[in-house]
């Protein structure tokens, strides 16, 4: 009822009688703006009964870029804050709030704000003293070391069942042409590998590692690669089954530890971080004396099966009618 209609029902009132005396009885009047929340927090705003605070109109702000001491900056943050305020209470009249993907949002919030207050409130600002530091390198050395990486050229000659004439001739035309050293290694690979890649590659491969197994080249081969003393010489003929071998060592990064120094940075936020997982599990393991735990790990695999067996169309042919 506006203040217009107010000052005509007040004019009419020994007109009304008491109907109208009643009705004007029972309005009530405005409730006062609170000025802070009960935690103490400015209210600068309200919807219905909702409170705006000065902490949220700050975090609006932030998220949408506004100066709150801009006048007109302010009046957008304030607008900002009511309608999602209108928003967020026709969300909870329709019952978004109990939706599955926003209840998994609040709870993954809510574990959170938890670890920020308990475990990782513990955990602050430690740092690892030298002699941790110290000691967690030296039982790790290896974690700071890079392994052993090489490059060759490999030439490989396969002895193929009843071709074993024209294989011991090819073999001895690779030993002379490696004897006399006229044409490069690259040239022999491409005119002599069995191998159908290495006539594109010249029988360049990729980064080998020291001590890790290859699919495509036997361990004896492997070891020629970097036990190789001279980088222009050709190590051979290596037999593994039915090939024969002959390998150039291109290049080689030998693996050197990463110094202390420049590992301390690097181990700090290792241990940080690892110290900080042995609180959390730790936590957790105190909690779980408080509740019952149970886990159905068969019931998972049986919906990742059935899953996996309805995922895809039909194998088969398909027939157009």
């Amino acid at each position: 009822m506006s203040r217009h209609t107010l000052l005509i029902s007040a004019r009419q009132l020994p007109r009304l009688g008491a109907l109208s005396l009643l009705l004007v009885g029972c309005s009530k009047p405005p409730q006062p703006l609170p000025s802070v929340t009960k935690d103490g927090t400015p209210v600068v705003a309200m919807v219905g009964t909702e409170p705006i605070t000065m902490a949220s109109l700050q975090v609006i702000a932030a998220q949408n870029g506004y100066n709150l001491q801009v006048d007109k900056d302010r009046e957008l943050a304030i607008r900002d804050a009511v309608n999602n305020e209108i928003l967020a209470a026709k969300a909870k009249e329709l019952g978004y709030e109990n939706d599955p993907d926003i209840r998994r949002y609040v709870k993954s919030q809510a574990v959170q704000k938890l670890l920020l207050a308990t475990v990782d409130k513990e955990h602050q600002g430690a740092v690892p003293t030298e002699a941790e530091l110290k000691a967690y390198y030296d039982a790790n050395l290896a974690q700071f070391t890079p392994p052993t990486l090489a490059k060759a050229q490999i030439l490989a000659l396969l002895k193929r069942k009843g071709q074993e004439q024209p294989f011991a001739q090819k073999l001895d035309a690779v030993k002379t042409a490696l004897a006399a050293k006229q044409v490069p290694f690259s040239e022999l690979v491409k005119q002599f590998s069995d191998d159908p890649a290495a006539q594109t590659y010249a029988g360049m491969t990729n980064w080998l590692v020291k001590g890790e197994a290859n699919k495509q080249y036997p361990d004896a081969v492997l070891q020629a690669v970097f036990e190789a003393k001279d980088a222009s010489a050709v190590v051979g003929p290596i037999e593994h089954n039915d090939w024969v071998y002959f390998v150039k060592q291109t290049e080689l990064r030998d693996g050197k530890a990463t110094a202390y120094e420049q590992a301390k940075a690097q181990i700090a936020q290792q241990m940080v971080r690892q110290k900080r997982l042995d609180a959390y599990s730790s936590f957790v393991e105190q909690l779980k004396g408080s509740v019952q735990v149970q886990t159905f790990p068969e019931k998972v695999a049986a919906e990742i099966q059935a899953t996996t067996q309805q995922s895809g169309p039909p194998m088969g042919p398909v027939r157009v009618k």
